[in-house]
This record gives C-alpha cells, structure tokens and sequence, in this order.
C-alpha cells in the first residue's frame, strides 16, 4: 500500500483542557512585507560616531494574553495592518533622534539640521522621521515600533495584550529586541 492509499489517523480523543491552568497564550507575527528600508547612524562609546548608512530592516511581532471569545489573543489582521502602517511610515527616511545628549536636531518645516559635535547633515523634513528616542539603534528602533503599536491597538479599541516582544533585525540574524509584560498593573 502507497503512501497516497494509507488511511488518514484518527484525531486522537483526549482532554486539551488537562493543563489549561498553566497555558501562555502567543501569536507570532513575521511578515514578508513588514520591512522597511532606511538611512541612520548611531553614536557608541561616548562621542563616536557612525557614518550614515542604511538597512532593509525586517520587523517581527508576538503577543501574548488570553484568548478571547473568538479564541485568538489578537486578530492577525489588525496586528499586521498596525505594523504595516507603523513600518510604511518609516520606509525610505532617514530616521534621527530626539533624545540623545549630543544630536542636535531642528526642523524648520523644509529642512531638517543635525549635527554632532563637528559634523553636520541637512536633510529635506519630507525625508527625514524624528524619533522620540535617544539613538537610532535596532533595539530603540523595537521599543517605538512596540509602544507605537500598543498606541495604535488602544486607539482601534483592542485590549492591551499581556506582554508584547517586538524585534527589529538590521542586517540578517542581528535583532534589536524588547518585550514588556503588563500581568501586573502600573504602579
């Protein structure tokens, strides 16, 4: 008998809801289409800093919470849509801090200046996204992502999640990672 003649197996009859108790529920969400491509440069060691260079970021998403009455933790679609518009807002800049100590960034509506100690770019403000962050690396670029995504759930009217892990890879196999858990309520 061929393979293609075997009869299919049962479903195994038992209990899933054994260990029900003890289960933490995730969705994984790592999309072809949740890149976006962008200019930065970041500062390490104090007061070095890179040239400006540019990356095909990839972003990967998981949620975790309870299921809800339709037995997801989240709905795939509205968690794609809201990385997708997060990513598409990104695409194709180049991507400055806010917060760091020795950037300076000014934006006059048609014009974005930085400068770094002696160094100085200007860029046009329709190519340039400031971030409210203090340097441009792959793990600060993970945590705006993540609370922006939190933000835009909240606004679509979706629970906060449980926790939320938020990756961003730079350069294949070299992620930024942050996660957060909200089991417990803010202080």
């Amino acid at each position: 008998m061929s393979n293609s003649e075997q009869p299919a197996a049962a479903p195994l009859n038992i209990d899933c809801d054994v260990v029900s108790r003890r289960e933490t529920w995730w969705v994984s969400l790592c999309k072809e289409q949740l890149i976006f491509s962008a200019a930065h440069f970041i500062t390490f060691a104090g007061d070095i800093c890179e040239r400006i260079h540019g990356h095909n970021y990839r972003v990967k998403c998981e949620v975790r919470g309870p299921l809800d009455e339709n037995h997801y933790v989240i709905d795939f679609i509205a968690l794609r849509d809201g990385l997708l518009e997060l990513t598409s807002a990104l695409d194709h800049h180049v991507l400055l801090p806010d917060r760091h100590p020795l950037i300076r960034v000014a934006d006059d509506g048609k014009e974005v200046t930085v400068t770094f100690r002696d160094k100085r770019w200007v860029f046009p403000s329709e190519d340039a996204i400031i971030l409210p962050i203090p340097n441009t690396t792959a793990e600060l670029l993970a945590k705006y992502l993540g609370a922006a995504l939190l933000h835009r759930l909240k606004e679509k009217g979706l629970e906060q999640p449980r926790g939320l892990r938020m990756a961003v890879d730079e350069n294949e196999g070299q992620w930024g990672i942050v996660e957060w858990s909200f089991d417990e309520p803010a202080p």
